[in-house]
């Protein structure tokens, strides 16, 4: 089932904990599992970049023991990559920059202009070009067995192989 996605920056290689693969494979969970809007649970707001967890019930899930999961909640807390906020049923845990790494996509128009015309050196493909090279290629001027195959039958041999290759163009 897809549900979304997440952004992972290049830029966590320079993170400090990078090089421990169990907190870095921990922290992007985190980030997967986190809500992407507010929401309440039970009487308690969650805000976006936070999620409900619990160390028994994450050791669970990643077949490790509920140490290994305190110590990098642990290491995690101490670099402020997040923050907990613990109940007497669950915690809260809050990623402290979540909006830095997971931006909030907005639907508001920008009132910036655009330069969406086409240069003017840049050659325009009409459906009358497209039609005539169709013609073209039927009445056999693009065919293979021509001696010297013109330029335009080259290019369309290549994209045609490409096409049943899969290649995007």
């Amino acid at each position: 089932m897809h549900r979304g996605y997440i952004k992972v920056w290049r830029k966590i290689e320079d993170w400090e904990w990078y090089n421990d693969l169990p907190t870095v494979g921990f922290f992007v969970h985190l980030l997967k599992k986190a809500n992407h809007r507010d929401s309440n649970c039970m009487g308690f707001d969650v805000p976006r970049g936070s999620l409900i967890c619990g160390r028994k019930q994450l050791a669970a899930q990643f077949k490790i023991g509920e140490r290994v999961v305190r110590t990098m909640l642990t290491r995690l807390k101490s670099t402020n990559d997040i923050t907990i906020k613990t109940t007497n049923k669950f915690s809260i845990v809050s990623i402290v920059n979540y909006n830095k790494y997971q931006d909030v996509p907005t639907n508001k128009p920008t009132n910036k202009p655009t330069n969406n015309r086409p240069t003017t050196d840049q050659q325009p493909t009409t459906s009358k070009e497209c039609k005539a090279f169709k013609n073209e290629k039927n009445k056999g001027s693009f065919s293979q067995n021509d001696e010297n195959p013109s330029p335009e039958y080259l290019e369309f041999h290549k994209l045609t192989k490409q096409l049943a290759k899969g290649k995007a163009i």
